[in-house]
């Protein structure tokens, strides 16, 4: 009772004050306003919204082929759709990595065509490897002699392709464009969205002569095309939809950047437009296509734009069992409150929430010594997630110091048996007791790790280890228990190798020379020969 009569004499003594709004707030209130007519709107027509999800991006026999951007990409879509009102759980189904068999993908397209009515909207995003077919199946409908297809789980054989680096097709698990297009016309809705994010298999086309003026995202999309169809592509002939750009472009859009007519919401056409200027203004060999013939626009979400990528202040090393204070600050564009998930590399954690640009300042230790990956993203109170920022830090047990460190990731080299690595620094001090490599690991591999006193000097020491492989291509820092005893001041070599062939593992390096103790060294014929590179590869020695 008593914050009611205040609440009221709130309300009359505002009515005498003059009140500025700022631009924000009356953004805010505006695109409350058209959010709670469309929804009005919704539950007249009842129109509800369905979403099948899928990415495969690992692939059972060949890891090599394997995308861990397809399915950082479905969750990031996922939580997309959630801050819209829209949408909700039970009505989206993700379908990704081992479990995107043809079988579930399939009973994913049933599930829609069960649930979906006359009324509703439908999206569908796929991504994975796409390629041609060497003949069109029935109903043989394809200009080009060609069916389309996208590659599941199952979707290659273990098998070596005898044309190509790339490997065989499995016709058991792949889905073509015909059954794809079968699943869509068993689908009434007013609306259907498919957006399909897929990369050729890119030996087919170069070693194919047939593949020369195939059009894979042209003929997918118009055999996709139908009654109330919006069908986005990433790519057009020839070419590679590389990474999840085309993806990340879309679903950035979804979060209100696309509202080119600023009305509060996004349509797949104007996240398309979004997407599409992304792409072209970075990529060269990509053009993403539309296939339009929905009546208006489709609108698949309400715009709320997310937190800025949150900046971390704090040590960067240290020691183990001390607690470090880190400094988190975020800004919503929309003043929303803001709280800050944190993954401190052995455990995650969640804060409450802060108002937008108030600093958070969250303390943590760490028991185990090691060089750790800190990652945080803002999440405001409406759900919509910000990029992840990162900071590596090193934390040494009380008998150890950290001698030499180079954390800057940017890129990989790969190691094998005949591809060998090197990284020289000067220590500061006499004795190293350990050092750790940052190294992605894709298939089981072993690796060998020398110090020696020159490219092709004598060996100081050495350890090796049976690195594990990752699904998600993350990198792993690896520590290598040895005992050198070498002079401070003098250069000394880090040399990496293994006794396996083929792909499956590599070193993770800096993008430029950051490391001004040092130099990185590749060698294509086991190490007989050495080739510098202006850049560092990440390690760290402990004395």
């Amino acid at each position: 009772m008593k914050f009611k009569v205040l609440a009221a004499i709130l309300v009359i003594a505002l009515l005498f004050i003059p009140v500025t709004i700022s631009p924000n707030v009356a953004k805010k209130s505006i695109k409350m306003e058209n959010t709670e007519n469309i929804i009005q709107n919704t539950e007249k027509s009842q129109t509800q919204y369905w979403a099948l999800l899928v990415a495969v991006g690992v692939y059972a026999y060949n890891p090599d082929m394997d995308r861990p951007s397809m399915l950082r990409a479905i969750d990031d879509f996922y939580n997309t759709l959630l801050v819209s009102p829209f949408w909700n759980e039970s009505h989206i189904k993700v379908i990704k990595g081992a479990n995107a068999t043809v079988a579930n993908i399939m009973a994913g397209f049933s599930w829609l065509a069960k649930n979906a009515k006359d009324d509703d909207i439908c999206l569908i995003y796929l991504t994975t490897h796409g390629f041609p077919i060497i003949f069109d199946l029935p109903p043989r409908d394809e200009a080009d002699g060609m069916d389309e297809a996208l590659a599941a789980y199952r979707g290659f054989l273990p098998l070596p392709n005898p044309f190509s680096w790339e490997p065989l097709a499995n016709p058991f698990g792949i889905i073509t464009d015909d059954e794809i297009n079968f699943m869509l016309n068993r689908i009434h809705a007013k609306g259907i969205a498919m957006i399909v994010d897929s990369c050729h298999s890119g030996g087919f086309n170069d070693n194919w002569s047939y593949a020369k003026s195939y059009d894979f995202a042209s003929e997918l999309g118009k055999d996709l095309k139908g009654r109330n169809r919006v069908i986005l592509t990433s790519v057009r002939e020839d070419e590679t939809s590389y990474g999840s750009f085309f993806s990340d472009g879309i679903i950035k859009g979804l979060q209100g950047y696309a509202d080119s007519n600023k009305n509060g919401f996004v349509s797949a056409e104007e996240a398309f437009y979004y997407a599409r200027d992304i792409i072209l203004n970075n990529f060269g060999g990509m053009h993403p296509q539309i296939f339009d013939d929905y009546p208006g626009e489709l609108a698949l979400t309400s715009v709320e734009f997310p937190p800025s990528m949150p900046s971390i202040e704090g040590n960067e090393t240290g020691k183990t069992n001390v607690s470090y204070t880190y400094k988190l600050i975020s800004y919503d564009p929309e003043g929303d409150r803001i709280k800050y998930e944190i993954d401190w590399g052995n455990e995650i954690e969640q804060t409450g929430f802060y108002n937008s640009g108030v600093a958070a300042e969250i303390k943590h230790s760490w028991k185990k010594e090691g060089t750790y990956e800190i990652r945080a993203r803002a999440i405001d109170e409406h759900g919509a997630y910000s990029d992840w920022n990162e900071i590596t830090v090193t934390m040494a047990y009380p008998e150890h110091k950290i001698d030499q460190r180079q954390v800057n990731e940017s890129y990989g080299y790969l190691v094998n048996d005949t591809r060998w690595l090197a990284q020289s620094f000067i220590p500061a001090m006499n004795d190293i007791k350990k050092i750790e490599l940052a190294l992605i690991c894709w298939d089981n591999r072993d690796i060998e790790v020398e110090i020696r006193d020159g490219l092709n000097g004598m060996v100081m020491a050495r350890a090796s280890k049976e690195i594990m492989a990752t699904n998600d291509w993350q990198v792993q820092w690896i520590s290598f228990a040895i005992d050198a005893n070498l002079t401070a001041g003098k250069k000394y070599y880090i040399v990496c190798h293994s006794s396996q062939s083929d792909w499956g593992l590599a070193w993770a390096t800096s993008g430029d020379d950051v490391y001004q103790d040092g130099e990185f060294y590749h060698s294509k014929d086991g190490g007989n020969t050495w080739e510098a590179h202006p850049i560092d590869a990440c390690f760290v020695t402990y004395g």
